[in-house]
């Protein structure tokens, strides 16, 4: 049964998040409209997160950076990277959007905007906040009639919103302006991409290769390369290691955890290796970055 919340309480009606580590590729739309409320700990899922905070603002933890959103503006984010919602200033509510990946991937959108996402930025829209606070409730409202008519008009919009939001121009949270190229792509190959995404995160523990992508999708391993970097911006190769990082800064949040354990779990094939790209990507060893995150949330 689809979910449905729009309560004020900052806990009833909470529910734990549909994917995981291991559903990265997130198939299940859905809208919530609810009072915010501060995470224990972070999570990912796999779709691309839309949020949008009514009278009050909130201070995020995404990707190892403290992020400062604003009341009134779209915000933008790629569920995989670990996220958490850690402080809130002022009482109201909150709409959240989550649409699955696949979805994103097919999207006629401008390619610098998607690849800002799929790196594991925050975008900030620069829209009317009256007229699309007015369409995100309308969204809520159809889709909780449950009709699947309306969720494809829903999608579809949200789709055009996003390509608006990309062809204006999008901020960062530390005030960077981002502007879009005025070309847009729909891409080819996006369900198969989808389909290596997923592959990748349920086997990041294993020591698995490009060739081992390809031969799951029983393609060539050249053509997989190629169709891979083209949609996602970076290698394979690249990208397991991205999401071996991301896997390790979501368990070194965990206090019970090893940190000489954290590495080899991720699929590092020795702790020196996961120490080195560790501090080559964020600028600190696992220890300084678990005693940061845990201070700040």
């Amino acid at each position: 049964m689809a979910k449905k919340t729009f309560h004020l309480s900052r806990t009833e009606g909470v529910y734990q998040m549909p994917g995981s580590i291991s559903d990265i590729q997130g198939d299940i739309f859905y809208i919530e409209a609810r009072a915010p409320y501060v995470m224990e700990r972070g999570h990912v899922h796999g779709h691309v997160e839309l949020n949008f905070l009514i009278n009050c603002s909130a201070t995020y933890i995404i990707n190892g950076r403290r992020e400062e959103v604003p009341e009134n503006r779209l915000a933008i984010f790629w569920a995989n990277v670990p996220h958490q919602m850690i402080d809130i200033q002022g009482e109201g509510k909150l709409f959240n959007l989550y649409i699955p990946l696949p979805l994103f991937l097919e999207w006629s959108l401008p390619e610098q905007f998607r690849q800002d996402i799929l790196s594991g930025n925050l975008a900030l829209a620069r829209l009317d906040a009256s007229l699309l606070y007015a369409t995100l409730d309308r969204w809520f409202r159809e889709y909780s009639l449950e009709q699947t008519e309306f969720r494809e008009l829903i999608l579809g919009e949200i789709a055009l919103c996003l390509k608006r939001v990309a062809l204006m121009g999008w901020d960062h949270p530390d005030g960077i302006e981002a502007e879009a190229q005025v070309a847009t792509s729909k891409l080819k190959g996006a369900q198969h991409v989808s389909e290596m995404v997923r592959f990748i995160a349920e086997n990041l523990h294993k020591p698995i290769s490009t060739a081992d992508v390809a031969k799951h999708l029983g393609l060539h391993k050249n053509y997989t390369t190629n169709l891979f970097s083209s949609v996602m911006g970076n290698t394979i190769k690249q990208y397991l290691q991205f999401q071996r990082l991301q896997k390790a800064q979501l368990m070194l949040q965990d206090k019970e955890s090893q940190i000489s354990e954290v590495g080899l779990s991720c699929g590092f094939s020795s702790n020196s290796r996961f120490y080195e790209a560790f501090q080559k990507f964020y600028g600190m060893p696992p220890g300084q970055f678990r005693k940061q995150i845990l201070k700040a949330a």
